[in-house]
């Protein structure tokens, strides 16, 4: 590569993480060091999912990366740091439920619907045509490339990956960003080019949690008819908690949707695989039956659903590496997790910004070479990998609380519409609470943790068994 070229990203997956990155790299793309290509295996986005809460963490970071006043319009409340109640916690599995406990930080949630978000993203992709954004790192967008392998020349220290696409031609690039989901092709083959593969096997596939989530967006206009003055209808956010299963509800679009999100826990199956499709349309009296004993507030919200959907929620395993040398990767390709703290994508847009930000500091030469990619990419499993083992973990836990079966609360006495006694519900919520303040720390630490490793970077005191 010519000294003062632009070294070549490709990031595969157009998902929001995806995206996040490519537009985290052009927003700190001042010295215009890179190209991206974006490739997408489908042949148009659709954004799965409904409901996504922006932390005040996660705002941090779309400030940095511009989106801040596109995405204002769609917040449920205008960004400020005021102390908000994120969800108002109530005791469910029971005809008459009661509030138990507010969980607050400073600054709430801000709730928006995925496909929004999604929309925001794209604006302000470095795309040729944008009249949107400054294009630091123009960006080139392929829909319907589907990877199925990629080569690298071992015999060169910093050679450049081919990536293999199904009935597409073969492309080239400096740097491959995994950032295609669970089911990601690119942590399948890249855990097969790490020393002793056989080590990873356990990480190739995702497990099944042994829960399940029902899922479907509630018309506001259809619960004002259903219900008249149910609670969800003034309230920013509501978990209605029961033994084995809860209830998660918030607002979207501006307050005219109320999104659903209803997890239930299979203690009959400890197996770790599901079998049938994951995502599946189920019929109402399922979802009825599953909240069966549940106060009215909830079969309310049951009953505005009319064509429910059941996942079946899963996870990987923890990782202890996410790169090596040219690949990276980043959100669920690497870390998917459960969504009882909605953590998954805010730490897949931490991955993004962190890699953007020590790609593009002022340290990293152009064009890139081999022993600044492997510094970056030890740094990245320093930093993030326990990181990201470390929230999925505090995922678990919070599940647990919520559907009041973690261990060392005095829980395990109750079954499904007992009456539990208030005190062991507020200790229980309280900890809740606590497993919740990363939501407002300050995503700027770890980027000025992994700036400060670029400067000072002495060699062994970072190192680790894969690199």
């Amino acid at each position: 590569m010519v000294q003062g070229e632009r070294s070549h990203i490709a990031i595969i997956g157009a998902g929001i993480v995806g995206l996040a990155f490519a537009v985290a790299l052009n927003a700190l793309d001042k010295e215009h060091k890179f190209a991206i290509d974006l490739y997408e295996a489908t042949p148009e986005l659709a954004e799965i999912g409904a409901g996504i809460n922006v932390w005040p963490l996660t705002l941090s970071i779309l400030k940095e990366m511009g989106l801040h006043q596109t995405l204002i319009p769609f917040f449920d409340h205008y960004p400020d740091l005021e102390r908000r109640v994120i969800f108002g916690l109530r005791k469910a599995d029971e005809k008459n439920g009661f509030h138990v406990y507010d969980v607050m930080n400073e600054g709430g949630a801000l709730r928006i619907h995925r496909a929004d978000l999604q929309r925001g993203l794209i604006q302000h992709l470095p795309l040729s045509k944008s009249n949107k954004v400054h294009i630091n790192t123009p960006c080139t967008f392929h829909l319907n490339h589907r990877l199925k392998d990629y080569t690298r020349d071992a015999s060169e220290d910093f050679g450049r990956i081919k990536l293999h696409f199904d009935k597409k031609p073969s492309r080239e690039c400096d740097v491959l960003i995994g950032a295609d989901g669970i089911h990601s092709t690119v942590r399948q083959l890249f855990l097969s080019r790490l020393p002793s593969p056989e080590r990873y096997d356990k990480y190739r596939k995702p497990v099944w949690s042994g829960l399940v989530a029902y899922r479907g967006l509630v018309s506001r206009e259809d619960l004002e008819e259903t219900y008249p003055g149910h609670r969800a209808l003034t309230h920013p956010g509501l978990i209605y908690t029961g033994k084995t299963r809860y209830v998660t509800i918030y607002p979207v679009s501006g307050g005219k949707f109320i999104n659903v999100v209803a997890i239930a826990r299979d203690t009959s199956n400890d197996t770790g695989v599901w079998k049938g499709p994951w995502k599946v349309e189920v019929t109402q009296e399922e979802f009825f039956h599953t909240y069966q004993g549940f106060d009215e507030e909830v079969l309310a919200l049951i009953h505005c659903i009319k064509k429910p959907t059941k996942w079946a929620l899963h996870v990987l395993d923890h990782l202890d590496i996410f790169s090596k040398q040219q690949v990276f990767l980043m959100g669920d390709a690497a870390h998917a997790m459960l969504p009882h703290l909605g953590a998954g994508a805010t730490v897949g847009i931490e991955d993004a910004y962190i890699l953007a930000s020590m790609l593009t500091h002022q340290s990293t030469s152009r064009p890139l070479n081999s022993e600044k990619i492997k510094l970056i990419s030890t740094i990245y499993n320093t930093v993030l990998v326990p990181h990201a083992t470390r929230m999925s973990k505090l995922t678990n836990d919070t599940g647990h609380l919520l559907d009041l079966t973690a261990p060392g609360f005095d829980l395990e006495h109750y079954t499904l519409g007992d009456r539990i006694p208030l005190e062991t519900l507020i200790n229980a919520f309280r900890q809740v609470e606590r497993n919740w303040i990363w939501s407002s720390s300050d995503p700027e630490e770890d980027r000025r943790k992994v700036e400060d490793l670029l400067e000072s970077w002495s060699g062994p005191r970072l190192s680790i068994s894969h690199q």
